[in-house]
């Protein structure tokens, strides 16, 4: 049924659609509520096919009524951020450029950084498209203002200060050195500094780095320029300190469902950095300067303000959004389109960024694709009740027993997820027996899983035969845990699936996108293997107690090691069995012989 629209005023403001269910699922601004909203509801010929299906679920519609449309504009723009709402053009940064946070609405405020941007009544200062000068910047600004940075309550007991305060770095509220009033008026100086106001400090800092160069102290005084250095850079992306030189430049390239926006940073005339954004709207090909125009409300909402946008084709309300940006910036702002010369170079190159973008993420969404129909065939050829999206690879590597290390790596959806892989020191097995050592790596990595209830994986994968799979199926039983699990060795590339009576073999055709997804997980559980295995073996010859024995270097601790193959054969071995080691005279096995009789003796007595 159609809502009720004709108590809808006359005036500027917001609406609010909603579904059935009270969901918020559209958001907009008019200059008048009342002729905006009844569009919706007359001929359907001129509305797009998302606006049709939208409006069909219009079940009711509020509205927020506001003193102009300037005005209006910030409120939608806010409720979008906040509410998301289904028809609306999302904006999406998978980079999460960070954001400088200042906790004012507390009775101590904090400066951190963060990338998330919430409605909690906090300043937010952002986003930076560089982290590290951001960083740098915080640890100055907690030298210079003395601001609190560490997560320690502040209920005042009067806590012993922490090292921060003993070296100059914060002033104590939790100490109670500093009154509240005293302590928020020096984040409020700080504050400033954010606002784009750094030439006070800049020169407070110059002045500091000349004394201390004047003094030959060259070090404080490097220390001192690398903060100007941090603090100019920074301040580049402050709104305050924009030029008339300054512009941001964006262009776009959508296909059906995604606009792709690339933005050029331009500063003092050089182009200092750029960033690549998407918005997610249906029918972003029928209209992109009205696309453009929404990611300029919802982009500059945070964003610093520069005095000049470019876009590739003129806005609809261009003069409104203007109007907005300026108040925002307490500035003249413009918005163009650049028709010659430099800036329409720039345009250009960015447009072509944007395709390049665009045809990347397709090319991912390419191999997603594959990577799922892969996994269908997977999950079809070993008869799994579910598709393995999750798997685990598990592998050993050691040389003669030693430094036997057993590796596992994590694929979901087909693609490495390289920061959930794990390796495992063998522990409680003893010389050459790959069996056991896969069964104590799968039962600790199965053990831990269970007793945390995490996850567990939709499929197991083990790099060798039957035997290395009897080994962890021995754990899994052991655990009483019912994961699908395969072997994979590398001679016939022949899956082998445990059974209860014998094992099953599963031969796929060496062109199946199945058998390929199961090599590059054996494969990459092998390379982790064999990696992690040579750091510990390397580590192990770097440094060792044969480092304390005199006449003992690098190239005859690595001819002893690699002889016996660990300090514990070495320690027990007679002179007889030493010199029979390249470069170990007689008189230094005697020498070795002695230094760990020396240290028996040691441990007897203590």
């Amino acid at each position: 049924m159609r809502p009720d629209i004709s108590n809808i005023p006359d005036l500027p403001g917001v609406y609010l659609m909603k579904d059935v269910s009270d969901n918020i699922i559209y958001i907009g601004k008019a200059k008048s509520l009342k002729k905006r909203v009844s569009q919706y509801f007359q001929s359907s010929k001129s509305h797009s096919s998302k606006t049709i299906a939208m409006v069909r679920k219009i079940a009711d519609i509020d509205y927020i009524v506001t003193e102009s449309e300037v005005a209006a504009l910030i409120l939608e723009a806010n409720l979008i951020k906040k509410n998301k709402p289904h028809y609306n053009i999302a904006l999406k940064d998978d980079k999460r450029y960070p954001y400088v946070k200042v906790t004012v609405n507390t009775k101590f405020p904090k400066i951190f950084m963060t990338r998330r941007r919430l409605m909690d009544g906090a300043l937010y200062f952002g986003p930076y498209t560089n982290v590290k000068p951001v960083k740098q910047t915080l640890e100055m600004i907690s030298q210079i203002f003395r601001i609190k940075r560490c997560n320690r309550r502040i209920d005042g007991k009067g806590k012993r200060p922490c090292l921060n305060y003993h070296i100059d770095r914060c002033y104590a509220p939790c100490n109670g050195s500093i009154s509240p009033e005293e302590y928020r008026n020096n984040v409020m100086e700080a504050v400033k500094f954010f606002k784009g106001e750094t030439s006070g400090i800049i020169k407070e800092l110059q002045e500091k780095m000349n004394t201390h160069a004047i003094a030959q102290e060259y070090e404080s005084a490097a220390a001192i320029r690398d903060q100007i250095d941090a603090l100019k850079s920074l301040s580049q992306q402050q709104t305050a300190t924009a030029g008339n030189d300054d512009s941001d430049i964006i262009a776009t390239a959508s296909d059906d469902e995604t606009v792709f926006v690339q933005i050029f940073y331009i500063r003092d005339g050089n182009m200092v950095g750029k960033a690549d954004l998407s918005l997610s709207w249906g029918d972003a090909n029928g209209n992109i300067a009205r696309v453009t125009e929404e990611f300029i409300k919802q982009y500059y909402q945070d964003a610093p303000v520069p005095p000049e946008i470019l876009v590739q084709h003129p806005i609809p309300e261009k003069e409104l959004v203007i109007k907005w940006l300026s108040k925002k910036a307490a500035r003249s702002v413009q918005i163009q389109v650049p028709q010659r010369g430099n800036k329409k170079r720039l345009m250009e190159m960015a447009e072509q960024n944007a395709q390049m973008t665009m045809e990347q993420s397709h090319l991912k969404q390419s191999d997603k694709e594959q990577a799922l129909q892969a996994l269908l065939q997977l999950r079809n050829a070993l008869s799994l009740s579910t598709l393995p999206a999750h798997i685990e690879g598990f592998d050993i590597s050691n040389i003669s027993g030693t430094d036997a290390v057993g590796s596992m790596v994590v694929f979901e959806n087909g693609i490495p997820a390289n920061s959930k892989y794990r390796h495992f020191n063998i522990k409680t097995v003893k010389g050459i027996d790959d069996f056991a050592m896969m069964a104590e790596v799968v039962k600790r990595r199965y053990t831990r899983q269970k007793t945390e209830k995490d996850k567990l994986p939709d499929l197991i994968l083990i790099d060798g035969g039957p035997g290395q799979v009897s080994a962890a199926m021995g754990s899994l039983k052991e655990l009483q845990l019912d994961i699908p699990l395969v072997g994979l060795a590398k001679r016939f590339e022949h899956i082998i699936v445990p059974k209860d009576d014998t094992d099953e073999v599963v031969i796929l055709p060496h062109t199946s996108e199945a058998l390929k997804v199961l090599m590059r997980v054996r494969d990459e559980s092998h390379r982790f293997a064999v990696s992690s295995h040579r750091r510990r073996r390397t580590a192990r010859l770097s440094h060792s107690e044969l480092d304390t024995i005199p006449g003992i270097g690098a190239s005859r601790k690595k001819a002893l090691l690699n002889h016996f193959s660990s300090i514990e054969q070495i320690r027990y071995a007679s002179v007889e069995q030493l010199t029979a080691v390249e470069g170990i005279s007689k008189g230094l096995a005697e020498k070795i012989i002695a230094h760990f009789n020396k240290e028996r003796v040691t441990n007897q007595s203590v």
